[in-house]
């Protein structure tokens, strides 16, 4: 499988997940635990990484990072590679402690960080472990409920400066202990989880960002995925160069050819590496097998030349910008 591509910048949020290989324990007692924390603080040190939020779980921990420089993969190697060493060793074992990779999630500021914060401050009312997240030991939320013995390292000032100053605290709890968004928690629930959670134009806006690399990416196979548009890019280009709607791409009329759908088809196919049945899906046609001979008699028409030609070489243009 490959790896999947981080995406790094300057002052990026990230919420991290990682959990133990085959869902083992990855903390099994406080002594754990401190030690990851302390790693945390050694991150802070070291690289000026900021902490605003944690949860540390038996078999998985979730962070809410901030970057001042575009160097994740280099905390995360210390972080996940010093502390399966100290686990090791303290344990008597040897081998990974980690399924695998952490999963970095890059998250919009706003509207985003605080709903993310309160997604990982609610694993352990979830996990039925306490009833409000504030009285966990073992997430930040209850280091936001009191000034006195904070950890240096963790800013929580980020997330608190978003409330009004007077009651602040009490304001973020009550955010905390409120129910997640639809938005979050479809977005936590899917399977095909994208690698960023944001608006549309901070996704754009990043694919503009990874592209801008492209030359000294294309050899990265990880990094192909990033590279190519998603199927509302291609849609909303495909109605942009046809000067059409979104109704007329997704819908069909028995006996009557539809250049622009067909084009789609292509292009999510093509350019987007979309796989049939999902273009199917997209499209409402009955099976892959109907999306494969629309894009073989698209293929046949662009040998031609002529006019449709000219449309994908335009739809190309604009994808790459």
């Amino acid at each position: 499988m490959a790896r999947p591509l981080r995406i790094a910048f300057p002052g990026a949020y990230y919420h991290i997940m990682n959990r133990g290989l085959a869902r083992q324990a990855v903390f099994t007692d406080r002594g754990d635990r401190r030690t990851f924390l302390q790693l945390l603080a050694d991150c802070h040190e070291m690289w000026g990484v900021r902490v605003l939020a944690y949860c540390l779980l038996d078999n998985h921990y979730h962070l809410l990072l901030q970057t001042p420089e575009p160097n994740l993969a280099r905390v995360m190697r210390h972080l996940d590679g010093v502390y399966t060493q100290r686990y090791n060793r303290r344990h008597d074992r040897d081998g990974p402690l980690f399924r695998g990779r952490y999963t970095a999630i890059v998250v919009e500021a706003e509207p985003y960080l605080l709903a993310v914060a309160r997604y990982i401050h609610q694993n352990p009312v979830a996990a039925g472990l306490v009833r409000t997240p504030e009285t966990y030991e073992w997430s930040s939320c209850r280091w936001y409920a009191e000034d006195r013995k904070r950890p240096p390292w963790l800013d929580t000032e980020q997330l608190l400066s978003r409330f009004p100053p007077r009651g602040r605290q009490g304001a973020f709890l009550a955010f905390m202990r409120a129910a997640l968004e639809d938005r979050v928690q479809s977005f936590y629930a899917s399977e095909r989880r994208g690698p960023v959670l944001g608006t549309q134009p901070f996704i754009d806006r990043l694919r503009r960002r990874i592209r801008q690399r492209a030359g000294a990416l294309r050899e990265v196979p990880e990094a192909k995925a990033y590279l190519r548009p998603d199927a509302a890019t291609c849609l909303r280009i495909v109605r942009q160069v046809y000067g059409t709607d979104r109704e007329v791409l997704l819908s069909s009329r028995r006996g009557r050819r539809n250049e622009a759908r067909s084009m789609a088809m292509y292009v999510c196919r093509q350019l987007g590496g979309m796989k049939l049945q999902d273009i199917a899906s997209l499209f409402g046609v009955g099976g892959y097998s109907t999306v494969r001979s629309v894009i073989w008699r698209t293929k046949v028409d662009l040998e031609k030349g002529g006019a449709m030609t000219r449309r994908l070489g335009q739809v190309r243009k604009l994808i790459q910008r």
